[in-house]
């Protein structure tokens, strides 16, 4: 791949949206009190370009048995969650609560590298330091960009709500990063994120989506995206927005299946808000595009 190589594309729950949509046995009255299982998300990604594979293999407890469908998808859970992409690698685990069917919250804790590959990393002493695509690739031919590591703390909640063939799905997002830097630096661009982080420091994004869901596996609706870096002047480049449709389509699914829920998922943003891509470096007519397969299952369960 040429250009940014890795992003963030954890929010892509959408075949959540189709839990009950595609069932092809029924859905038993509980889920089993002890479970192992995983999930994995390949996607590519367009302004930016990027590719990324997301892992999770983790062993879930049920809190509680319950039939009711806003309850009975409950539990805590531990899992290692790797990412991978030609450029950056993420090696650690998290914690889950999922107290309620529709409520998950997270936390995680990652060893993060940048292998100096595809003009990443790049470091700048503020954020008013042009991190244009034009000014990033004009770096890397300087040999600005140069291999690093260090840590990042991963938080999120994420809430579902559904009114008749109607979802509504929110996904926070909140990442603390630690970067071994150029002496100087304070920031440093991040592909993932497709924004200017502040070295140990805050980054908020945010995904809200609302989606029509078929009877037959297809979820179709739009999704409204923030994400904003707490980073001190000079250079506070604000919040990049961006809003668009979304599809996914659910080919199926077998509960407790070692092999379920394969899912294409499509999202097509314009950016409302972004330091370069609404015409001052990259035209605002070209989207942000996400191509994305995800599919899970459960590899051992007991009571």
């Amino acid at each position: 791949m040429v250009g940014k190589t890795a992003f963030a594309i954890a929010s892509l729950g959408l075949c959540l949206f189709a839990r009950e949509a595609v069932a092809a046995e029924p859905e038993p009255p509980t889920v089993p009190k002890h479970r192992i299982v995983y999930e994995e998300l390949l996607g590519l990604r367009v302004n930016p370009i990027g590719i990324e594979d997301q892992y999770l293999l983790a062993f879930r407890e049920r809190l509680y048995r319950s039939d009711s469908l806003a309850l009975r998808d409950n539990h805590f859970s531990v899992g290692l969650s790797p990412t991978l992409s030609p450029a950056i690698s993420r090696f650690g685990g998290n914690i889950e609560i999922k107290p309620l069917s529709i409520l998950a919250l997270q936390a995680g804790f990652y060893q993060a590298s940048y292998n100096g590959s595809f003009g990443t990393v790049q470091s700048f002493p503020n954020a008013a330091s042009d991190y244009s695509d034009k000014a990033l690739t004009a770096g890397k031919k300087a040999g600005q960009n140069h291999p690093t590591h260090g840590f990042e703390v991963h938080l999120r909640g994420t809430a579902l709500g559904k009114l008749g063939p109607v979802v509504f799905r929110s996904e926070t997002n909140a990442y603390y990063t630690s970067q071994k830097l150029k002496t100087g630096d304070d920031v440093y661009y991040s592909p993932r994120l497709d924004l200017i982080m502040p070295n140990k420091g805050w980054v908020l994004t945010s995904d809200e989506d609302v989606a029509y869901l078929s009877s037959f596996g297809l979820v179709a609706g739009a999704r409204f995206s923030t994400a904003t870096p707490f980073v001190s002047a000079p250079g506070d480049p604000g919040s990049n927005l961006r809003l668009g449709p979304l599809v996914a389509y659910t080919f199926f699914d077998h509960p407790h299946a070692s092999f379920n829920k394969p899912t294409i998922i499509g999202i097509c943003q314009w950016w409302l808000a972004h330091p370069y891509r609404t015409g001052q470096d990259i035209s605002q007519a070209i989207p942000y595009v996400i191509l994305a397969l995800r599919f899970e299952g459960e590899l051992w369960a007991a009571d």
